[in-house]
């Protein structure tokens, strides 16, 4: 299959072209490298990725319309969108930045899938949907109308806007709602990897929600191939009964979301004692309350996505936190000025 990806210098982007490759794909992948956070970090992850054949990269911005329709030129056989801003915090201060990337920006890519009338989208959701939802653990059946940041927001819009063309173009789209994902070469802007380099420099770290926190922790190569087996499923499927599901005449609807992560919950705690560990340092704690746009408890069932996939995590934050500190402070080292 020829398989175009939005994002592909990125975090989940690249694990996903390399699972992509690794599967005997072609794959036309496009960035803008922008600097949210190290664009060196982001060219080192694709010159990785051009020294491998089938693997093909446009520079460009999914907010433009003449860099999205190169992507389809020849037309691919699927399209993987999951370039997007990213953070829950910075989306509030930045409103304008998270709506033209997450939304604009997806709706040019999914026009272009129906334009080009391929039949297959993946893309990229968050768990940030769920936000106040009042069940835990969330279920794909939740209506999902409390996102608590802007970024949730954009989120479930691009879900929303996806069921709109799987409705009236009949392209299949599957939406997944990652959970918090993190692994080796992730991004350095993640609670995990700052606070393992302040911890390592004898620097105390804030703990946002007194330490109260509850996440679910997904590695990093884990989502890649969750992202790879949605993208050759070849099973049909209708429309995910979200808030009670649709009227019969739109059931079947080829529409879907599932929830990505490890089905575990994790104490933020838990997390940092593992961190530490993996420094060899204790920690210096500041207790700080949690934002308003920060989920207290974050626990997704993962029960519909080993049903369609057949998706069983392989690693669990015991075996992952040390590999990823470890991939973090090597990373630190080695890029001193």
């Amino acid at each position: 299959m020829r398989i175009a990806v939005t994002g592909a210098a990125g975090f989940i982007g690249a694990k996903v072209s390399d699972e992509l490759l690794d599967g005997g794909h072609e794959v036309v992948a496009i960035d803008n490298f922008d600097t949210t956070y190290s664009a060196e970090l982001k060219h080192d992850r694709v010159e990785r990725l051009e020294g491998r054949q089938g693997f093909h990269l446009i520079t460009g911005d999914i907010r433009d319309e003449d860099a999205v329709s190169s992507l389809f030129r020849p037309v691919p056989d699927a399209v993987v969108h999951l370039a997007a801003q990213g953070g829950l915090r910075k989306s509030m201060d930045e409103p304008a930045t998270f709506i033209s990337s997450n939304i604009s920006g997806f709706g040019n890519v999914i026009k272009a899938t129906v334009d080009h009338e391929v039949k297959t989208m993946v893309y990229a959701s968050s768990g940030a949907v769920y936000g106040g939802s009042r069940h835990l653990p969330f279920k794909e059946e939740d209506a999902a109308v409390f996102p608590l940041s802007l970024y949730g927001a954009t989120k479930r819009c691009d879900e929303l806007l996806a069921f709109s063309y799987a409705h009236a173009a009949r392209i299949s789209c599957t939406g997944l709602r990652f959970s918090t994902v993190y692994g080796t070469d992730g991004r350095p802007d993640m609670a995990m990897y700052t606070f393992a380099e302040r911890i390592s420099r004898g620097e105390p770290i804030k703990v946002h929600g007194h330490g109260k926190m509850v996440r679910d922790f997904v590695w990093g190569d884990d989502v890649a191939h969750v992202v790879a087996l949605a993208v050759v499923d070849g099973a049909e499927f209708g429309t995910t009964p979200a808030g009670g599901g649709p009227r019969a005449a739109i059931a079947g609807d080829p529409w879907r979301v599932l929830n990505v992560a490890t089905g575990r919950q994790v104490q933020l705690m838990e997390m940092i004692r593992l961190v530490e560990v993996a420094v060899g340092r204790s920690a210096e704690l500041e207790l700080v309350d949690a934002m308003a746009a920060e989920v207290q408890e974050n626990g997704m069932d993962v029960s519909l996505l080993g049903e369609t996939l057949g998706f069983v995590p392989s690693v669990q934050v015991e075996e992952g936190i040390p590999q990823a500190v470890e991939w973090y402070l090597s990373y630190l080292e080695s890029h001193k000025a």
